[in-house]
């Protein structure tokens, strides 16, 4: 994962290019073009949406002597990168450095990479189509691989958050809500949305994938630092030694993720079964409060799965529609029908368990402390359902099948039921 500070203000941001520079700014304006446009650029994306830059603190590199621990050779481990690399946009070359990564995932962290795979059963779709819908390198997917192990509670030490590891102000930048209730950098969905924006403005700014994985993890500032330390270059390999320690194995962590999901299987990984996979679950809006616990009940759903597909509900509460926005709840598809069903019961009992005890009156009448002795009963009607009639008394559909011994949710017209006791 990513590990961010906040670099002060908009002033630091825009100057940072100005330090680096000589005085004889003519010559090395042209000199170094591409670190003055991204500067450039960067700055007037901080003035329209007062972003802030972000700077990775120190993060081991990875053991110079993991490489000696992989079964294939050189050769191997080449041609097989050869093949990734003419599949993508994307540099995918080797390296000793990419050997070493390569090492690190498919022999000593294997069981760990087996874990990681199994989540992505579940996340990769979701990566992927995003990507697609902004038309970016498939490839790019396996970038929270290396940000959070697809683990959407991870957060850094520093405070980043998500799949994509985005920091507070960088995802409220990104329009992502963050709040008492929600945190969107936990929704799959809608941080992968934010990831692939912000990825493609640093593709913009530099042009070259691997720069813009450099900015990703180190910030834009920083990567036109070395650009101007490096003498003017603009390959990534060549400006590695100057950018900071973390990222010069940045983008070899990267090829080394690809190259796990690509051929993994060859060296005895085995991918774990999630819970579920992106073709098992659905999506429904809530029209009410909704509390986690009380849907799992009401639509017959695992607690821990369901508080699994939907990450981003801090508190296991789904808010109420406000502001015209509605709030999503992802189901297994098999609960969806459920759902239908027994939503409107499932918001009164969430409403009755949230609402806060009044202060009892000092005195209360006989009539007021017995209620009537005899159940209470209710004929049904054309057209009504027990959702309805149970939402109608204010008693959940689980106490209406208990009270009239009904296994399922079919009722007849004419049929008396007992709706309170």
């Amino acid at each position: 994962m990513i590990f961010r500070t906040l670099l002060l203000t908009l002033g630091l941001v825009v100057s940072i290019g100005s330090l680096a520079l000589p005085p004889s700014a003519g010559d090395t304006t042209a000199r170094f073009g591409l670190a003055t446009k991204v500067d450039t650029m960067y700055a007037k994306w901080a003035l329209s949406s007062s972003q802030r830059n972000w700077v990775s603190q120190f993060k081991g590199p990875v053991d110079s002597l993991a490489g000696a621990s992989l079964s294939v050779s050189d050769e191997v481990l080449k041609q097989r990168l050869a093949v990734l690399d003419k599949r993508s946009p994307m540099d995918l070359r080797y390296t000793p450095d990419v050997r070493n990564a390569v090492a690190m995932y498919v022999v000593r962290k294997k069981e760990h990479m087996a874990r990681v795979m199994g989540r992505g059963r579940y996340y990769f779709p979701i990566f992927e189509a995003g990507l697609d819908r902004y038309n970016l390198p498939l490839e790019l997917r396996a970038l929270p691989m290396i940000e959070s192990a697809l683990n959407p509670l991870a957060t850094s030490p520093a405070g980043a958050k998500g799949l994509w590891q985005f920091m507070y102000a960088t995802g409220k930048l990104q329009g992502l809500e963050i709040g008492s209730y929600v945190d969107e950098r936990s929704d799959p969905v809608k941080s992968t949305d934010a990831a692939c924006r912000y990825l493609k403005r640093l593709y913009d700014m530099f042009g070259n994938w691997e720069l813009a994985l450099a900015a990703y993890n180190a910030g834009p500032g920083n990567v036109s630092k070395a650009i101007r330390a490096s003498g003017g270059k603009t390959n990534y390999w060549e400006i590695r030694p100057y950018l900071p320690r973390e990222t010069r194995m940045y983008v070899p962590n990267f090829i080394a993720a690809n190259y796990a999901l690509a051929y993994g299987g060859l060296h005895g990984i085995k991918p774990d079964l999630p819970p579920a996979t992106f073709f098992d679950v659905d999506t429904v809006n809530v029209t009410a409060t909704l509390d986690l616990n009380v849907a799992a009940a009401e639509f017959s759903v695992d607690t821990t799965l369901l508080k699994v597909l939907n990450p981003m509900y801090k508190l296991h509460v789904v808010p109420a529609p406000r502001d015209g926005k509605m709030y999503p709840l992802v189901l297994p598809r098999a609960a969806v029908a459920s759902f239908q069903e027994c939503a409107d019961s499932a918001y009164l009992a969430t409403s009755k368990a949230r609402t806060r005890p009044e202060i009892p009156e000092q005195t209360a009448t006989a009539a007021n402390s017995s209620s009537s002795s005899s159940p209470k009963r209710h004929t049904v009607r054309s057209g009504e359902t027990l959702s309805a009639i149970a939402r109608k008394y204010g008693v959940r559909v689980s106490d209406i099948q208990r009270w009239n011994g009904l296994r399922g949710t079919t009722i007849q017209i004419g049929q008396r039921l007992i709706v309170k006791k």
